[in-house]
């Protein structure tokens, strides 16, 4: 029986403004944890404005997408973009792997997985910079607050799953544990990632690559990102806005949560890091840097020449076991940190948070309250994650690893 879930941002049209400015949300799909947070920020609250980030995570089977956009601030209409582009993207990234289901599932339960408490924030207004530590200590240090967020404890949930957007269904096997997935490690390192024109260019060549179906996956990629900007046209028709109007960076990352094999692309803005066993962080992917101040959108007519795309497949020896991907409200602070060894400490806090969090509710609800406090000076902007985090590992010996 195909299983799967959509939980995120949904998409705005016609029918009205309805994008929050905070979401959450949690998932479990195989032997993965995955959690995503957007919050507003501080320069869009004190405007009034609206967020401008969305988020979706989607998955099919064995397969889990997960899509992030940031809309362009000088455009108003720009969160219809991102909302459009995040269900369009993770759907389109999908479809070619899973067919499509011939009836819905049976056993529709009366209530859906919703958290029985919503976090509450008081003023979060930024309070002065003045006399706060650099960026990469802040973002460390803001961390040990994490499970302050969520005052009570709450007990875990059902695994639950989502199929084809309708509703929640308990899986038939829901008594039985988890099993973890059986994966076939990569016996000839070799590394590619290359962009739509099909040039090459280099990634850390310790990370392992399978080229049986790298280039199935690279054209699935480069399919969905194709597909979802011309879907983006349309939706400008619909609403009446020139395709300008909705411009926003796009990035997508599909994973086989049975294999371990990841494919990414990205047009514009953020990051797409990796966590490997021994703690090293991977930036997946590195979008073209012509200029700090050039900003590159999916709705652009060239877009292609701005997509870099990557397939990377699970390695015998010290293999990735965490996956971020983020807008740039958040990259910014991590990357663009003077301060070693901040990027591999913030990645392995977060990892370590989410494995001890109660649920994955508290989680969820923790990681938001924690994007929408942090304060680094020059950080205003919206800001997303999206974690997807391997909840039994085992490192290059097929050990266990302590959590």
């Amino acid at each position: 029986m195909l299983t799967g879930f959509v939980i995120g941002d949904r998409g705005l049209g016609t029918s009205g403004d309805t994008h929050p400015p905070l979401m959450m949300a949690h998932a479990r799909a195989g032997s993965y944890l995955v959690v995503g947070a957007s919050a507003i920020g501080q320069m869009h609250r004190a405007r009034n404005a609206a967020r401008e980030d969305a988020f979706i995570i989607r998955s099919a089977g064995p397969w889990l997408a997960v899509a992030v956009a940031d809309g362009v601030g000088s455009r108003p209409h720009s969160r219809y973009a991102a909302t459009y582009v995040v269900e369009a993207l993770s759907a389109m990234l999908l479809r070619p792997l899973i067919p499509l289901p011939s009836a819905i599932l049976p056993n529709p339960l009366d209530t859906p997985d919703s958290p029985s408490s919503s976090p509450k924030f008081g003023n979060l207004a930024a309070p002065s910079e003045e006399g706060r530590p650099d960026r990469g200590q802040a973002l460390v240090a803001a961390l040990e607050h994490w499970t302050e967020s969520v005052r009570e404890p709450l007990q875990p949930l059902p695994n639950f799953q989502q199929a084809v957007s309708i509703g929640w269904w308990l899986p038939e096997n829901q008594t039985q544990p988890a099993a973890v997935p059986q994966t076939h490690p990569s016996q000839n390192p070799t590394t590619c990632c290359v962009n739509s024109d099909g040039e090459g260019s280099d990634i850390p060549a310790d990370i392992s690559h399978d080229a049986t179906d790298d280039c199935h996956l690279l054209e699935i990629v480069k399919k969905a990102f194709t597909n979802t900007h011309l879907g983006l046209r349309e939706h400008a028709r619909s609403l009446n806005l020139q395709l300008e109007d909705l411009s926003c960076t796009a990035l997508g990352l599909l994973l086989n949560v049975k294999t371990g094999t990841v494919a990414v692309g990205q047009v514009g803005d953020g990051a797409i890091l990796g966590l490997t066993s021994q703690g090293k962080v991977r930036e997946l992917v590195s979008p073209p840097s012509d200029s700090p101040h050039d900003t590159y959108t999916l709705n652009h007519p060239n877009f292609e020449h701005y997509l870099v795309r990557g397939v990377i497949a699970h390695a015998a020896v010290d293999p990735f076991v965490a996956f971020y991907v983020m807008t740039d409200g958040l990259a910014e602070d991590l990357l663009y940190c003077s301060e070693k060894n901040a990027l591999a400490d913030w990645a392995q806090t977060v990892d370590q948070k989410l494995h001890a969090s109660p649920s994955p509710t508290q989680a969820a609800a923790a990681m938001l309250t924690w994007l929408a406090t942090y304060v680094v000076q020059g950080s205003w902007d919206d800001r997303t994650l999206v974690v997807i985090t391997q909840r039994e590992r085992t490192d290059g010996n097929c050990q266990p690893v302590a959590e």
